[in-house]
C-alpha cells in the first residue's frame, strides 16, 4: 500500500539542533526522570554481540540522554524456545529436499507468544514508553497503550530478494514475514531508521505515516575511550606504500573479490600498495604477497578490539564494495578513525557515507578498476586527501556516534511520553 505523502517529509534528525528540543513547546520542561523506557527484545540486549552490537549501544545512549532504561529479560521459557527451535528444525529438514526456506521466526505463532510474555512484563514494569530494537516480531501483536518506538536498519521488504539467500524462501513465508513487519510498523508511534532507503520502504510499502518516520544515523560500535583522539585519527600519511583495508566475514557479499581487483589494478599501474583482509580467509586464488590476511578479530576482546582500531588507523582507505548492506556500522568505525571509505552505493550505506565528505559512493556496476581509479584521483592532491581525512573524522564527531543518536532521539521519546498518545491496538491479521 503506497502512502500518498512525499518521502521528503521524513524527519531527518541530522538537520536539527541536537542540543535543544525543536518545536516541542512545553515538552522541553519535561522532567527527564519521568521517562522510563522498556527495552523489548527476545534476545539479551545487554550482549554487545547481538545484531552487530547496535541494540546494546542504543540502550546505553538512551540511558545517557533520554531516561531510565529497563531491560525486559528475554523469554527463555520452554514454550518460546520450543517455537523457535521447532521452526529452525523444520527449515533444516525442508531445505535439502525442496531447496526453499521457511521463516523460522517471522510468523504469527511466535509473535503472539512474545506479545503475551512481554505484555505481562510491561504491566509490572512501570515504564511509559517501549523501545524495540530490531524487534518487529516482538511488537507485532503486542497489546498495550504504552507508546512504542521501533528501530531497525531495514524492513522485511528491504531484505527479501536483496540479501543473498532470501530469494530461496517459500512464497508463503515471504508473505507471512511481510504481514508481521506491516503489523509492527502500524503498531509503532515512532519508527527510527538510519537511512532513507529503509524509511522509504516503511512509507511506500507498509503505509507508515511520514510524520512518524525518522532518519537518524547510527554510530561506531566502540566505547569513546577505545577510540583514537582527533589528533591521532588525522594521521594517515601517504607514505611509500598505499595501505587499503577490507573487513568482513562474508567474502563474496562484502565484495572481497572487488577489493582484490582494486589492489591488483594499483600494482599494475606501478603503485606500491598493500591490502589487509580482516575477518575471513579468502579463497586460495586470491593469495598474494601484497595481501595480508587476519582471519578473525573478536571485538568482545579488548586487546583484539584495539588491534582492529590500529588497522583502521594505519590504512589510507577502507574498501567496502558490499553487494548488499542495510547500513554498515563499520563505515562509522572507519570515520571514527579518520579513514575515508570507498563503498558501493547500495541499500542503506548512504546513511553512513556522504559522497565526497567521509568517502565516496561508487555505482553498483563499479569494478575493482573503478575503485582503483577513484583512489588514484583522491591521492593526486595531498592537501585534498588530508581534507578528506578531516571530513571523515568530522562526520563521526557530528553524527556517526551513539551520543549524537541519543540526543537526536530524545525529543521523539519526550513527545510520546508527554502526549501519552494511546495506541490503536493493532494485531497480526488472522
Amino acid at each position: 500500500m503506497a502512502h500518498s505523502r512525499e518521502l521528503s517529509k521524513i524527519s531527518v534528525a541530522e538537520n536539527i539542533d541536537r542540543g535543544t528540543l525543536k518545536d516541542l513547546g512545553g515538552i522541553a520542561n519535561l522532567d527527564m526522570r519521568e521517562v522510563k523506557i522498556a527495552v523489548v527484545n527476545r534476545s539479551e540486549v545487554a550482549d554487545v554481540s547481538l545484531s552487530s552490537g547496535y541494540p546494546h549501544f542504543m540502550a546505553r545512549a538512551l540511558q545517557a540522554h533520554v531516561g531510565e532504561v529497563v531491560y525486559l529479560s528475554p523469554d527463555k521459557s520452554l514454550v518460546t524456545t520450543g517455537i523457535e527451535k521447532g521452526g529452525r528444525t523444520v527449515d533444516r529438514l525442508i531445505f535439502p529436499l525442496l531447496g526453499r526456506h521457511i521463516s523460522g521466526d517471522h510468523h504469527r505463532v511466535l509473535a503472539k507468544r512474545l506479545a503475551y510474555v512481554f505484555g505481562s512484563r510491561l504491566a509490572r514494569s512501570g515504564c511509559n514508553v517501549i523501545f524495540g530494537p530490531n524487534a518487529g516480531v516482538e511488537i507485532a501483536s503486542l497489546t498495550t497503550k504504552i507508546p512504542v518506538v521501533l528501530s531497525s536498519d531495514l524492513t522485511w521488504a528491504n531484505m527479501i530478494d536483496y540479501y543473498p539467500g532470501s530469494s530461496s524462501m517459500f512464497a508463503f513465508a515471504k508473505k507471512e514475514g511481510d504481514r508481521i513487519e506491516g503489523a509492527a510498523i502500524r503498531r509503532a508511534n515512532a519508527l527510527l531508521y538510519p537511512s532513507k532507503w529503509a524509511a522509504r520502504t516503511a512509507i511506500e510499502h507498509y503505509g507508515a505515516d511520514p510524520e512518524n518516520v525518522h532518519c537518524i544515523s547510527w554510530g561506531a560500535n566502540f566505547d569513546a575511550d577505545e577510540l583514537p583522539s582527533r589528533e591521532e585519527a588525522l594521521q594517515h600519511p601517504l607514505g611509500n606504500e598505499l595501505k587499503l583495508l577490507w573487513t568482513g566475514v562474508d567474502w563474496e557479499r562484502k565484495g572481497g573479490p572487488i577489493a582484490c581487483e582494486c589492489l591488483f589494478t594499483l600494482l599494475e599501474r606501478g603503485i606500491a600498495a598493500r591490502l589487509v583482509v580482516c575477518g575471513c580467509v579468502p579463497p586460495a586464488r586470491y593469495r598474494h604477497q601484497q595481501i595480508e590476511v587476519i582471519p578473525f578479530l573478536n571485538k568482545r576482546d579488548p586487546i583484539q578490539r584495539q588491534k582492529l582500531s590500529q588497522l583502521f588507523l594505519k590504512a589510507n582507505f577502507f574498501i567496502f564494495p558490499t553487494i548488499a548492506e542495510a547500513f554498515g556500522i563499520v563505515l562509522c568505525e572507519a570515520s571514527a578513525h579518520g579513514l575515508p571509505s570507498l563503498v558501493r552505493n547500495t541499500g542503506g550505506v548512504g546513511g553512513a557515507v556522504i559522497d565526497g565528505v567521509n568517502g565516496y559512493l561508487l555505482s553498483v556496476e563499479a569494478n575493482g578498476k573503478n575503485y582503483a581509479e577513484k583512489i588514484l584521483e583522491a591521492i593526486q592532491n595531498r592537501m585534498g586527501y588530508d581534507e578528506l581525512v578531516r571530513r571523515s573524522r568530522g562526520a563521526y564527531e557530528e553524527r556517526l556516534n551513539w551520543d549524537a543518536w541519543g540526543r537526536a532521539v530524545r525529543p521523539i521519546f519526550e513527545r510520546l511520553v508527554c502526549e501519552g498518545t494511546p495506541l490503536q491496538e493493532h494485531a497480526v491479521p488472522e
